[in-house]
């Protein structure tokens, strides 16, 4: 029996396996999804009939390379296997991947890194990365819960079916494959572990999200998914993942069109009501090859209360990707800034309004009419739309009066 590159890879690297215990398969419930796919993978359907068999588990999760697969820095959770074979650790960048979220309470070595947690630090909280999660964001830290697998790949999945059905391609953005259901035993030392490691508080506020199990996502991506936060640090130790500010031109348009595409479909990037959750595009999933991560954030317009929550949506999240432009452009060159100069997050704001507005004008299918909503924000023709802007009406902050008729 030929093996798939995956297996093959994960033998090679001494990984693993556990018995799959699939609760999604996007070759039975998206079938679409994975027939787009298969003229960008060619061993997509051998490799998720090995996937069927078993999910491969790396011995610890320590960051670096091992074999084909790779953990980037600050991927607390996720873990990638380059599909292409490669002559050496430079070549993984550009491969296409499968990456495995939530596999590290499968690893022996999980205890340890649980404690590691609590010490380490998490980007700018003031808290360590095992409490951030539990504290902050109500999540249990070093595992995925199954509910959030299954809620990420139906948002996944519904944008990648309506991005087909609109512009007839995938969306630069990962293709869900499976959520696996991790064996109870393993959510019961989960959890024995959180009880161990985080304070009483932590553990009361995800202790019951951590008995209803943990999942593992499995997504295809079409070459490594380094975001804006780990360029800084890779590039440093990878010359050639060093980007130039051409190349971050190409970058910078990318993510424009897939914005303006999400709202094209109905997707909001960003909510205010997210704050803290992340976003897709964020520092801390947006890509430097143009596409966006982690869509468990988007918000269907559907979602959104009124025409001021839209408003205030979209602003939000054009504030949000001028902020990750301005993280990436202290990136871009051979001599990454040490820190931005505090005019770079309003001028980034300037450089990306119109940009934005051309790509939301050029994404707009043929037959349709742009947004008004949309295109309100980011081209105001008279003072008189700013005036209406500002006089929007309020919420009514009113106290209740029962509605009571006599008899």
């Amino acid at each position: 029996m030929t093996v798939d590159p995956l297996t093959r890879h994960a033998e090679q690297a001494g990984f693993a396996h556990v018995a799959s215990d699939m609760v999604f398969d996007a070759e039975h419930e998206r079938p679409r999804l994975i027939a787009a796919l298969e003229p960008l993978c060619a061993h997509i359907q051998a490799i998720m009939a090995g996937l069927r068999r078993g999910v491969p588990v790396a011995p610890n999760a320590s960051e670096g390379v091992t074999g084909q697969f790779y953990r980037l820095p600050g991927h607390f959770r996720s873990l990638c296997c380059s599909v292409p074979d490669a002559k050496g650790p430079e070549e993984l960048w550009a491969g296409d991947v499968i990456a495995l979220k939530g596999t590290e309470p499968l690893m022996p070595d999980f205890d340890e890194y649980l404690r590691w947690m609590m010490t380490a630090p998490f980007r700018g909280s003031d808290l360590p990365l095992g409490l951030h999660f539990p504290l902050v964001i109500n999540v249990p830290p070093g595992a995925v819960p199954l509910d959030e697998c299954l809620r990420e790949q139906r948002m996944a999945a519904a944008v990648h079916e309506r991005h087909l059905e609109v512009y007839g391609e995938l969306a630069h953005a990962p293709v869900p494959l499976f959520v696996h259901r991790c064996p109870i035993e393993v959510t019961t030392n989960y959890v024995d572990a959180l009880d161990r490691h985080l304070t009483p508080q932590a553990f009361e506020r995800v202790e019951s999200r951590a008995l209803a199990g943990c999942g593992v996502s499995i997504w295809y991506y079409p070459t490594a998914p380094i975001r804006v936060d780990d360029l800084r640090r890779l590039a440093v130790t990878n010359p050639q993942l060093r980007v130039a500010a051409t190349e971050g031109e190409e970058t910078i348009a990318l993510w424009c069109r897939l914005f303006a595409r999400f709202l094209q479909l109905g997707f909001m990037p960003y909510a205010p009501w997210n704050k803290g959750r992340g976003s897709c595009i964020d520092a801390g999933n947006a890509c430097i090859d143009g596409g966006f991560t982690d869509l468990l954030m988007l918000v269907p317009f559907e979602s959104i209360p009124d025409d001021r929550w839209f408003r205030l949506s979209l602003l939000a999240s054009a504030r949000m990707l001028s902020h990750t432009v301005s993280m990436f452009t202290v990136c871009l060159g051979a001599r990454p800034a040490e820190r931005p100069d505090a005019s770079l997050d309003p001028l980034s704001q300037v450089f990306l309004q119109p940009r934005l507005l051309d790509a939301i004008r050029t994404e707009t299918p043929a037959g349709r009419v742009p947004d008004a909503r949309v295109v309100s924000c980011f081209a105001l023709d008279g003072l008189e739309h700013l005036v209406a802007a500002s006089r929007a009406t309020d919420q009514p902050n009113t106290p209740y009066r029962a509605n009571v008729t006599g008899t």
